[in-house]
């Protein structure tokens, strides 16, 4: 599953469907109807209230659930995909207003505070779900490409191949402050906390004064980024693979995307119908 970091980015910025984000008001939703379950119920157990925040990919339509609020320690909520199909990611966010928005993480997209939108160095759940009653398989996967912040786990409800739970939970204390390729300091701070953890690419091409406002074209962006014309041969044999935080997530989330085409361990699929459980704080 090739991951486009710079077109992440660019969605992230930019989307003007974000407005019609709406929070709930609940930590927990009614049950869904037995006759439609939801395809994805996300569960916060963290100790820490939690907002998540949905995108879909180019050629999917927005999820009407908007921005919601989990409580700490078992919110829950139920995504129904559409009818048609549906490909994007979810993410979290903490430390928000009312609204869901004004985070003190995970806001990555506009209404954005004065200083600019945070960077989306967010621990990412993605999906793809084909039609409905199709046999397009669901593909899923947690993607640390363009960082870290909330451990998160996804359990299908079937098995067998590639249908098998993946996670990630790092030491956010670990990201590595000094990696390699004069990339410098991938930790993101909240006062003295380590909140988020930047991905080489990402923290390569992000603009400064956190990033180091590089771009993918030159030379060190091309081995971090992975951008077209270079091949998943040539992505995996380059040097992304031997950077710090590559090597951190395949030791500790040896399941997850660490970068893009990090596809041997990171990507999984199942038979049609399955559902999935996503845990925050697992």
């Amino acid at each position: 599953m090739r991951h486009h970091t710079v077109f992440v980015l660019v969605v992230l910025a930019c989307n003007p469907q974000t407005a019609r984000e709406v929070p709930s008001e609940h930590g927990d939703d009614p049950a869904p109807s037995p006759s439609a379950p939801p395809q994805v119920t996300i569960t916060n157990n963290c100790p820490v209230d939690v907002w998540v925040a949905s995108q879909p990919n180019a050629g999917s339509s927005d999820l009407p659930d908007g921005v919601v609020k989990l409580a700490s320690k078992g919110g829950s909520h139920g995504y129904s995909m559409p009818a048609e199909g549906w490909a994007g990611r979810f993410w979290p966010k903490t430390g928000c207003d009312s609204q869901g928005q004004a985070c003190s993480t995970g806001q990555a997209l506009p209404p954005c505070p004065s200083q600019g939108c945070q960077p989306p160095a967010d621990t990412k759940i993605e999906f793809f779900f084909g039609p409905e009653g199709g046999t397009k398989r669901p593909f899923y996967d947690v993607s640390l490409v363009d960082g870290f912040s909330l451990a998160a786990s996804i359990v299908p409800s079937t098995s067998g191949g590639r249908c098998t739970p993946t996670s990630c939970s790092m030491d956010l204390a670990k990201c590595p402050a000094s990696e390699t390729q004069e990339v410098g300091d991938l930790q993101i701070k909240e006062g003295s906390s380590v909140v988020q953890c930047f991905a080489p690419c990402k923290k390569w091409t992000w603009p400064a004064p956190l990033g180091d406002g590089k771009t993918e074209s030159d030379p060190t962006g091309q081995a971090l980024c992975c951008p077209s014309p270079v091949t998943p041969e040539q992505c995996n044999a380059g040097s992304v693979d031997s950077t710090e935080y590559v090597k951190l997530v395949h030791a500790a989330c040896p399941t997850a995307y660490a970068f893009s085409y990090d596809d041997q361990g990171g990507s999984h699929d199942c038979d049609p119908g399955t559902t999935f459980a996503v845990t925050l704080c697992p």
